[in-house]
């Protein structure tokens, strides 16, 4: 029997709905495609190359395109799939997720999964109270919910402060781009970290330790957080019976510029069957995979289809429908070969402005030399 070995990222969304698809693929193909998994951090942040050394297919973030481009790691899928294969899947694209994966005239991984930053909610506290439409009505929700003993939550480990970064200067009019001497225009981003710091001030205190992950496991087991107004989606926790409580996902303040989450399949350079492993990512991200069998266990679908499909938003209390606007509207981080270490080391810089309350204006400064290092030029 033909095997492939793949690595995924530990959690229900990022692995059962592979190993239910794959199950049905050896069914029906007679190959057997088996999945480990790594944390959540190490889908973030572990090295690209040396996992490309161990596995046949890579469940990957868009951000490490160009580290695979340049190690040469991946192979480009425009060399095994044909334009016409590759151009439906770019129509079927749930937001920019396929466009996300293209760089530099080649496309290294098909969208499997696809998430951004959005808004969450227990419906059963927030009750009648509107959803923010933008950030200043979210502090005006977080003063209404302390006169009721409840907060506004957020996610703000390393990696969230990154990402909330991202987001907040781009929906402020300065996104973060490739190929710019400027990280981000200063004003804006001084007031990104001020408003950042109100949240830490504000919300709920344990943000600084969590990720979506364990925001999420609080809101659904306890009764104190109601709204959170930006962290990256999960559909589980909006399915019967996941966790003791459900809770409701709707668009991110403002809409438009929520950074762009989700994951990819890419095919590594030393898979000795890639035609065969091309087969397979084309199938369990084709339309009716997506939507039926991907989504039934547990999956966040990469295609739109699925996202639109009447009963995939029947199992998740409309969470497709409820954040399509945003997923549509992401925005999608730089993916030079620098990028994923500097990505990291801002979100630790920007969590240690939080913890420690330090100058704001030193914080831009320092990471401003950060992001020009990372291109490996010198400071003008």
């Amino acid at each position: 029997m033909m095997k492939l070995k793949g690595i995924t990222w530990d959690h229900a969304r990022g692995y059962e709905p592979l190993i239910a698809a794959s199950a049905l693929y050896e069914k029906e193909k007679g190959i057997q495609v088996s999945w480990q998994k790594r944390s959540l951090t190490n889908f973030g942040d572990e090295s690209l190359e040396s996992l490309s050394r161990q596995f046949d297919l890579i469940i990957m973030d868009h951000p490490h395109v160009g580290v695979a481009e340049a190690t040469k790691c991946l192979l480009p899928l425009n060399n095994i799939l044909t334009d016409t294969k590759l151009n439906l899947f770019k129509s079927a694209s749930a937001g920019p997720s396929f466009e996300s994966y293209h760089y530099h005239n080649k496309q290294w991984a098909l969208p499997i999964d696809a998430a951004m930053q959005c808004a969450s909610v227990r419906p059963d506290l927030l009750g009648d109270l509107p959803l923010p439409n933008n950030w200043k009505e979210v502090f005006e929700l977080t003063a209404v919910l302390k006169q009721k003993n409840l907060y506004t939550g957020m996610a703000l480990c390393p990696t969230d402060c990154l990402c909330t970064f991202l987001s907040i200067t781009a929906q402020l009019g300065s996104p973060i781009t490739e190929n710019s001497k400027l990280l981000v225009d200063p004003e804006i981003g001084l007031k990104a970290l001020n408003m950042m710091r109100s949240m830490r001030d504000l919300f709920y205190p344990n943000a600084l330790q969590w990720n979506p992950i364990a925001l999420y496991d609080y809101m659904s087991a306890f009764n104190d957080i109601a709204y959170s107004p930006l962290a990256f989606c999960y559909t589980n926790y909006s399915r019967k019976g996941f966790r003791k409580h459900l809770l409701h996902f709707h668009n991110a303040p403002e809409i438009s510029n929520a950074v762009l989450g989700g994951a990819g399949i890419a095919i590594t350079s030393t898979c000795k069957e890639p035609l065969i492993a091309a087969e397979y990512a084309a199938w369990i991200c084709s339309d009716h995979i997506q939507a039926a069998i991907y989504v039934n266990e547990q999956g966040q679908p990469g295609n739109a289809f699925a996202w639109h499909d009447g009963a995939a938003n029947n199992l998740t209390n409309n969470f497709f429908n409820n954040t399509f606007a945003t997923l549509s509207k992401a925005y999608v981080r730089p993916r030079y070969a620098g990028w994923p270490k500097f990505q990291q080391w801002l979100g630790e810089v920007v969590h240690a402005f939080l913890v420690n309350d330090t100058s704001a204006e030193r914080v831009l400064q320092n990471l401003q030399e950060g992001y020009s290092v990372s291109y490996n030029i010198e400071k003008s």
